[in-house]
């Protein structure tokens, strides 16, 4: 009884705050590029790796309205902040994000530029993926027991590929220009986490088949806890 009513206020009481998370991705980076940065969430820098292989670490973000802005180096004051540094701006209903960095050689400090994915916990759960596409085709898959249809430079979230933990099959095809007959791009097996979100990614590559990227975002039992904790 007193389990039921503790969670009975946890639900009705608005003003609880969760803990904000982010983690980061740089998918193609190239050998020359930085391998770290600075996050400036307006009051504080977070070193952060930029990984191409797998998801950052998890960085904690304060609640409300953000921009979010990449420095090569600590800053302490957004005075401070470089005109030219990579912005993102983050609505206070986001929750948690998946900052995706690329290159942009028109910026001469850090030669990046960044987009965020939503992945708060109403939007995405655990099991599925979120996909964004960065190509002019559509992907058209079957991922174990899910269908997938991804427009042209879009973001969407497929359904859990099963209902537990284990190996599934993953096929993909592809529309040119989002339309025509599909062509095969890639048929694999992979394993799907019944307990992490996932984050997946179709890269052009030149005029070749499209690239799929697929990440799962793992976190030890500690990170998990602190997004239940008050800060």
């Amino acid at each position: 009884m007193l389990a039921l009513l503790a969670a009975f206020v946890m639900c009705a009481n608005p003003l609880i705050a969760q803990t904000r998370t982010c983690r980061l991705l740089y998918p193609d980076r190239p050998q020359d590029a930085p391998k770290t940065a600075y996050l400036f969430d307006g009051t504080k820098s977070h070193r952060v790796t930029l990984p191409s292989m797998n998801l950052s670490e998890v960085i904690e973000l304060p609640a409300g309205e953000l921009t979010l802005a990449m420095t090569a180096v600590e800053i302490a004051d957004a005075k401070l902040l470089p005109p030219a540094a990579p912005q993102l701006k983050i609505p206070e209903k986001v929750a948690d994000i998946y900052i995706i960095v690329s290159t942009d050689s028109n910026r001469a400090e850090l030669p990046i530029q960044m987009e965020w994915v939503d992945a708060s916990d109403d939007v995405l759960q655990k099991g599925q993926t979120v996909w964004r596409n960065f190509t002019q085709d559509r992907i058209i898959a079957k991922l174990g027991v899910a269908d997938l249809s991804l427009d042209p430079l879009n973001v969407k979230v497929s359904a859990a590929p099963a209902p537990a933990s284990g190996y599934f099959n993953a096929s993909f095809t592809y529309q040119i220009g989002g339309g025509g007959e599909p062509r095969p791009i890639t048929e694999q097996s992979w394993w799907h986490d019944a307990n992490c979100k996932h984050l997946g990614l179709v890269m052009g590559t030149e005029g070749k088949l499209p690239t799929i990227k697929f990440y799962r975002d793992f976190r030890l039992v500690s990170e998990e806890s602190s997004k239940k904790e008050n800060p």
